[in-house]
């Protein structure tokens, strides 16, 4: 078996979403300028990298990503769905296939999008694909085995339409009897290097930042090859 990472290391030239801090690493201590040891002052929002969301998010009363359990955050039966995505193109209802996802627990959608992450930074962050609130919709009313979905973008929205991507993520984490548990997004994924072994992947696990009471976290993705 062997384990390959979905996710991104952050550094002080990541993306984050516009609006929000950018990321900070800056050495404090240092051994070459004659301290006994190094140590670094990190400053990162916590929606900056590779993330996942909970519904505290966008849901005061929601689970924060710390309430969960590792066997939460730990998705057996995961498929990596290709949807190939131009600037600002939503993922919709007729490319989810209605009766090939049961069983499944975790989606990850593979926009291609991902390509632009370091190239070109501003049709990344401003330009992104995303999925419909009617998708996540369909999603948890008839395959309500999913728990997890992902995203090889910024956002799980397309950037600068609020009031859609309000809905989006609110149709992903709130508490209906017609859906199953409210989702995890798991934003800025890595997965522009895993056509190869897409039929490969027996389980991802996500391990969030271990931050008691945020609503959401920068998170290692870690994909097991059978």
């Amino acid at each position: 078996m062997k384990n390959i990472l979905l996710s991104y290391y952050i550094d002080n030239n990541s993306p984050y979403y516009l609006g929000t801090i950018q990321p900070s690493i800056t050495p404090n201590n240092q051994i070459n300028e004659g301290d006994d040891y190094n140590t670094y002052i990190l400053r990162v929002e916590n929606h900056c990298g590779t993330h996942v969301d909970a519904p505290k998010h966008f849901i005061d009363s929601g689970k924060g990503i710390s309430d969960y359990h590792i066997m939460e955050l730990t998705f057996k039966h995961p498929l990596i769905l290709e949807c190939q995505k131009g600037p600002g193109e939503l993922i919709t209802l007729d490319e989810v296939p209605k009766t090939k996802l049961d069983g499944f627990d975790c989606i990850l959608f593979k926009t291609g999008f991902g390509k632009y992450r370091d190239k070109e930074r501003n049709k990344y962050l401003t330009q992104n694909p995303g999925i419909s609130p009617e998708t996540v919709h369909l999603l948890r009313q008839k395959h309500q085995n999913i728990k997890c979905l992902g995203i090889d973008c910024i956002s799980i929205s397309r950037y600068g339409e609020d009031e859609i991507a309000k809905k989006t993520h609110l149709t992903a984490f709130k508490e209906d009897k017609k859906y199953g548990d409210p989702l995890l997004l798991i934003e800025d994924m890595k997965l522009h290097e895993v056509s190869p072994i897409v039929k490969n992947i027996g389980s991802v696990i996500v391990v969030p930042w271990q931050i008691k009471g945020i609503d959401s976290a920068p998170c290692t993705v870690i994909a097991n090859l059978k």
